[in-house]
């Protein structure tokens, strides 16, 4: 079964997300924010994370930044933001994410990145 990390601090949000991809068939792990996102990274082992860019103590660039050069690097982030300026998008990229999708979003496009992003 896929492993889904979903870290976002939208309490209403991360657990629709979980909600509708536990539904379709992912095993869903949640955190609410970068600091316990890394943390369940470790625990959890994902196949792949959707991480919010705006949070409280550690932001999803700063999740990245430290992702990105962890023992856990090889695992795909799907970053979430609602920040639409082309240069956040970017920047978050440059970071090593494998998409940038704005919100508000439909589920059926995070299904799609998820399915395009996972490790084969």
């Amino acid at each position: 079964m896929t492993k889904v990390l979903i870290i976002d601090d939208e309490v209403n949000l991360r657990e629709t997300i979980a909600e509708m991809l536990s539904y379709v068939g992912y095993h869903i792990c949640l955190a609410q924010d970068g600091i316990h996102g890394l943390q369940k990274v470790i625990e959890f082992e994902p196949d792949i994370i959707i991480c919010d860019v705006m949070m409280p103590e550690l932001d999803g660039y700063g999740f990245m930044e430290r992702h990105k050069s962890s023992s856990h690097a090889h695992i795909p982030v799907i970053l979430l933001t609602a920040k639409v300026e082309q240069k956040d998008e970017e920047y978050g990229l440059s970071l090593g994410v494998k998409a940038y999708i704005r919100k508000p979003f439909t589920f059926k496009d995070l299904q799609e990145q998820i399915a395009q992003h996972l490790p084969k």
